[in-house]
């Protein structure tokens, strides 16, 4: 006798705790078990072929919202190719319409609720012979196990190689928001905090990368929170991150103690907002004091030593586009390392479902059944929020842009209408839905940006060559540079200099400086633009080691002995990037760049930039400046130097 327990997930790091621990309480059954994981970018006759392969006698699938589309697909055949088989589903996704899931896909049965007691029964009644006494619908709440009493199923570690590692906690949760399932079932359990701390000496022990905890809110109750806690900061192996979603507006002064204390990047917080909006809150029955929450994490944030996920939901009640608007911009504010823009999906079983009518609440029929309209919102209000979370989630949450996009927001009335000009942009030029390279995300920013500069943000691509393209080097349309110089740059009129750099007016050097007289970084929408690729650039460089100079970067032509000299004494000193002792001056430069950056420093700045180690919250390299005041090379005139206030002049020395 075979069962075999199917999961298909989200992505190939994504593993389905499920199904695991469905299995370890199989109990002497367990070995009549096995797991067949898959992904929803695999194809469905893939999916279809491995699991006939097997030739189960029953076959159970953990079903949630994004593989149910899997299980239409695949369900249909594999009763044709395995008609003695017996089908069984559980999870979220049909947990609250049982009936529903075994007439559509024509199921043996379903479990419902907490699974591990009720498929400890269904193992053993295939595993005797009684498999047609079990009824169709075998109730997991009405067998609800004890946390502590189910098994620790993590053993062989290298079968969870490169995927995150899952772990419970505690299960349930003691509030009641509309839109999430646990609003049914408020019930909790904890798994005791001793057993816990044991269990997760075994990741650190392991050296695991990461440890999600899926509790819905892990420090609801202190006495279990805390401790826990304590023993990571006590034992942590300088590795192992852990992820906690939590309620922030429940931290106090005995979890501050703790927290500050923590490794940078030992631990990641995941903190659900949702919104700014009184009544919104109020109506949805979340329990949030955002004036709190907004306090925690600025406290949080100033150690500098925890990653911090903000969620925002779009479509609730009472949310129009203008007040979404100032949620966004409360939640922005707090600069999060992630911005999770969410909409909102009508899960069924769950109060929002049932609420839906009274909202005018348009929903979508196929998982992950999301808001299409409210009373508050119109659909094209969601099309374009839809695109303002695809700029947000390419550009802020990726963390590469994060100088470029606080150097632009001084343009904008706020962060949501920075990014709807930039998603505006996106639309504008064709780019959503575009695979677009490394370096090509970096110069649509810097169009964007000199349009804004320019400030002509609504101007459409004209034919021939544009402001945009002058000032880029880059072509609009393809991003591949047209004529160039010996350096790379693009020339965009009939004169250039050697260095590249496109002139604006009838005059122009030889050594790739820009005259005095000619009208060009002296005026301030070239200064901003010329500060605009310096911060880019620096954005760029912060992140890798780029072997190819990009199009937009300015000559560093006059700055070349400056950059030799400081890399030469690097070499021998090696006080900057100590982790680089031994490196000879050689070796030193292919493992360092060096860059001189004249208008985003309130002085000419010589930066080195490393990436033997990186910031655990941001994955940026290691910087070391150097004021270059005094040290000014001759072939810099005052012309290509700082006229206006630097980018970012606050930036400290090391």
């Amino acid at each position: 006798m075979k069962i075999l327990l199917v999961a298909v997930n989200a992505k190939y790091i994504h593993s389905n705790p499920a199904v695991h621990s469905l299995k370890a309480c199989a109990g002497e059954y367990e070995d009549c078990v096995e797991i067949a994981e898959y992904t929803i970018n695999q194809q469905p006759s893939y999916i279809m072929r491995e699991i006939y392969r097997r030739r189960p006698d029953v076959i159970a699938f953990s079903c949630y919202i994004w593989n149910r589309g899997v299980m239409d697909a695949v369900l249909p055949d594999l009763h044709k190719l395995l008609p003695h088989a017996d089908f069984w589903a559980g999870g979220p996704e049909v947990s609250h319409d049982a009936a529903g899931a075994i007439g559509r896909w024509r199921l043996r049965g379903v479990i419902t609720g907490p699974g591990e007691t009720a498929f400890a029964r269904l193992a053993a009644a295939y595993g005797t012979g009684t498999a047609e006494e079990l009824p169709a619908v075998l109730d997991g709440n009405r067998m609800r196990p004890k946390l502590d009493q189910l098994p620790f199923w993590y053993k062989n570690m290298e079968d969870f190689a490169y995927r995150i590692i899952y772990y419970e906690s505690s299960r349930g949760c003691p509030f009641s928001c509309s839109y999430c399932l646990s609003s049914i079932d408020r019930s909790m359990d904890f798994r005791s905090v001793d057993r816990v701390c044991r269990e997760l000496d075994f990741f650190l022990e392991k050296k695991v990368p990461q440890v999600k905890f899926v509790d819905r809110t892990f420090n609801c109750r202190k006495a279990h929170a805390l401790p826990i806690l304590r023993h990571i900061l006590a034992h942590d192996n300088g590795e192992t991150n852990f992820h906690f979603e939590i309620a922030a507006d429940l931290l106090d002064e005995d979890y501050f103690a703790v927290m500050e204390k923590l490794r940078p990047g030992a631990v990641q917080l995941e903190i659900g907002v949702q919104s700014t909006c009184p009544e919104t809150i109020a109506e949805i029955h979340r329990s949030m004091d955002f004036h709190k929450v907004a306090a925690v994490v600025r406290r949080i944030s100033s150690w500098r030593n925890i990653h911090i996920h903000l969620d925002l939901i779009a479509g609730l009640p009472f949310e129009n586009l203008q007040r979404f608007r100032i949620s966004f911009d409360d939640v922005y504010s707090l600069r999060p390392q992630q911005l999770q823009l969410g909409f909102l999906k009508v899960l069924k079983g769950s109060d929002m479902e049932r609420l839906a009518p009274g909202y005018d609440l348009i929903y979508a029929d196929q998982p992950p059944y999301e808001v299409l309209s409210t009373r508050w919102l119109s659909y094209e209000d969601l099309c374009r929020l839809k695109q303002i979370e695809e700029t947000v989630e390419l550009y802020y949450n990726s963390g590469q842009f994060a100088h470029t996009l606080e150097f632009m927001l001084s343009r904008f009335h706020g962060p949501y209408a920075m990014y709807e000009s930039l998603a505006a942009w996106f639309d504008r030029h064709g780019l959503f839905g575009v695979q677009s390279s490394r370096i090509r995300k970096y110069e649509i920013l810097l169009e964007w940006g000199i349009a804004c500069i320019l400030g002509e943000p609504q101007t459409p691509p004209l034919s021939g060559q544009t402001g945009i393209e002058r000032h880029t080097g880059v072509s609009r349309q393809t991003g591949i540079s047209g004529q160039t110089g010996t350096d790379g740059q693009a020339r965009t009129g009939e004169q250039a200099g050697t260095d590249g750099q496109a002139r604006t007016g009838e005059q122009a050097g030889t050594d790739g400086q820009i005259r005095s007289d000619v009208p060009s970084i002296k005026n301030e929408p070239d200064s901003q633009i010329f500060r605009l690729k310096e911060v880019l650039l620096y954005d760029l460089y912060l992140r890798e080691h780029m072997k190819n100079r990009p199009a937009f970067a300015p000559s560093q032509e006059p700055w070349k002995e400056i950059i030799h000299d400081a890399l030469h004494r690097e070499s021998l000193e090696h006080t900057k990037f100590p982790e680089l002792a031994g490196c000879n001056y050689r070796e030193l430069t292919k493992r360092l760049h060096g860059e001189v950056f004249t208008h985003i420093f309130d002085e000419p700045t010589l930066v080195l930039f490393g990436y033997e180690r990186r910031d655990p919250l941001t994955n940026n390299g290691i910087t070391a400046e150097e004021s270059l005041t005094g040290s000014i090379p001759d072939s810099a005139t005052p012309d290509a130097l700082p006229r206006s206030a630097p980018a970012f002049p606050e930036k400290k020395r090391r």
